[in-house]
């Protein structure tokens, strides 16, 4: 066999042996499956736990109060400044009051009008009074006969009317409907008609003038506008069968019109029959008031006026408190004894009512407030313990307080169901309201229970198991069924029955 040309030389050999191992290497290092490269395992072991929910809040105010006006207004005086100590009641603020005490001067004016009205009212009318209203009552009689009087004319212009609408009637029938066609039947029922209501007209309008009794007239007037309304009715469909068949050229333009003439006069003097019925109705009601005004003023008061005049100084005295009310609205004061930690108003400023303008703080006494996710709220209890750090005194700062309130009302924010849990902060020095309270608040602790991490833990068919290394080398497992216990912090979970401590563990299983 004839060896390459390229073998000859030791050099060329060297490096072939050289590649030749760089192969093996790699297969040894690289090719190879490691059996327990995919499981990564721990120890079961007694550890003390601790269970803690985190929360950042702030640094409230027992006492914390925003303070604003109760009604709008220019600014006038502005009495404290940040930092002020205020005792309960204290003015703090003040708007401008002229319109407001104006205001209450007149409503006090109207409580002692209405004083003076209970006053006068036990007291009883004076003659003058008397006489006044009886002015009133003869006054308005005269003016009711006089309307009577004037009635008569009015009447007897309507039966004109209504005469005057007859005759034309009868012209109309004599000239043109002579025969007994539907046109001709129509304007003889007219007619007919129209003589009727003449009749009663008169009939009343003959008593009444008679008797001049105002009841006779108020029955000629109800007649004469009944009778009115049909004859201007029978009128109209006289005047209809002129312009039907034959008769719109049969029957003259000037018949027609006089026809036309006949509506209009009939409807003036409706017109004015109903005024008259009106303003005789208007008199009545007027003579009325008179007569009772006259009752009451010549009568002693009754029961019912005392209470009424009491009402109205009821009612004057709510004006009175309504006014006082509105003044003080104009002012702020101190609703508590605190410190004033905030103003936002100055003298000359529009101010618009509950607008935000101080606050008033009890800076001696503080707690914390934050806002506890609804997956941690259930874990928490009043009374359990908290370790607080804030921001403004540094992370190495560590200080005890305990939960104080959980709020069982929840609120939404970004989402997320919250609650709002409040904590005790007993005589820190250096903290202020607002300031970031960073809280740890312990759930439940437990010292040497047997614990191991929470990837260890499969859930499956509602039980739990972790699995067992049985070969150190191999790395093989069997699966055994546990009980756990606290869910503790670090991702750490108690183990109550299933293994024992030391016994190493899968902690994590490539898929």
């Amino acid at each position: 066999m004839k060896i390459p040309k390229f073998l000859k030389r030791k050099r060329n050999i060297w490096i072939i042996l050289a590649i030749i191992v760089v192969i093996v290497i790699c297969y040894f290092v690289f090719g190879r499956k490691n059996n327990t490269g995919s499981i990564q395992t721990g120890f079961a072991t007694k550890q003390n736990l601790q269970e803690t929910v985190l929360s950042t809040g702030q640094v409230v105010s027992g006492t914390n109060l925003n303070l604003s006006f109760q009604a709008s207004g220019i600014v006038r005086h502005v009495l404290v400044s940040e930092g002020d100590a205020v005792s309960s009641g204290e003015t703090l603020a003040e708007l401008d009051k002229s319109s407001a005490s104006a205001n209450l001067i007149s409503a006090q004016g109207s409580l002692a009008q209405a004083q003076a009205n209970y006053e006068k009212l036990l007291a009883g009318a004076t003659q003058q009074n008397i006489q006044t209203v009886q002015d009133s009552v003869n006054s308005s009689k005269q003016d009711l006969a006089n309307s009577y009087n004037g009635g008569i004319n009015t009447l007897n212009n309507a039966y004109t009317a209504v005469y005057n609408a007859y005759n034309a009637i009868i012209s109309i029938q004599n000239n043109y409907f002579t025969t007994q066609d539907p046109q001709g039947i129509a304007v003889s029922n007219a007619k007919s008609d129209i003589s009727n209501i003449m009749q009663n007209v008169q009939k009343y309008l003959d008593t009444a003038e008679k008797s001049m009794l105002p009841l006779d007239i108020d029955g000629a007037i109800s007649q004469s506008v009944i009778g009115l309304n049909s004859v201007y009715d029978d009128v109209n469909a006289a005047r209809t069968q002129c312009d039907q068949g034959i008769y719109y050229y049969k029957v003259t333009s000037a018949d027609k019109a006089s026809l036309d003439g006949q509506k209009t006069s009939v409807n003036s003097a409706l017109t004015a029959v109903t005024a008259l019925q009106q303003s005789i109705a208007s008199l009545k009601l007027a003579y009325k008031k008179a007569e009772d005004q006259l009752s009451v003023t010549t009568a002693p008061p009754t029961q019912a006026d005392v209470d009424l005049a009491k009402a109205q100084i009821v009612s004057a005295q709510g004006q009175v408190a309504l006014a006082e009310t509105a003044l003080n609205n104009l002012t702020i004061t101190a609703p508590e004894s605190g410190t004033i930690t905030q103003v936002d108003i100055k003298v000359g400023e529009q101010a618009t009512t509950s607008q935000e303008v101080m606050v008033l703080q009890d800076i001696s006494n503080l707690h914390a407030e934050a806002d506890v996710s609804e997956a941690d709220v259930a874990s928490l209890q009043v009374g359990q313990p908290i370790d607080y750090t804030f921001d403004a005194l540094g992370p190495d700062q560590h200080f005890a307080g305990k939960v104080l309130t959980i709020n069982p009302a929840s609120t939404v924010i970004s989402g997320v169901v919250d609650y709002l849990v409040k904590g005790t902060l007993d005589n820190i020095p250096g903290i202020k309201p607002g300031m970031t309270a960073n809280m740890t608040i312990l759930v439940a602790k437990k010292d040497s229970a047997l614990a191991v991490p929470s990837t260890a833990i499969i859930n499956k068919d509602s039980k739990q198991y972790v699995r067992i290394i049985t070969n150190d080398k191999s790395k093989t497992y069997s699966q055994v069924q546990v009980q756990t216990g606290l869910q503790a912090d670090g991702g750490l979970v108690e183990i109550t029955s299933g293994i024992k401590e030391g016994q190493e563990i899968v902690t994590y299983l490539k898929p």
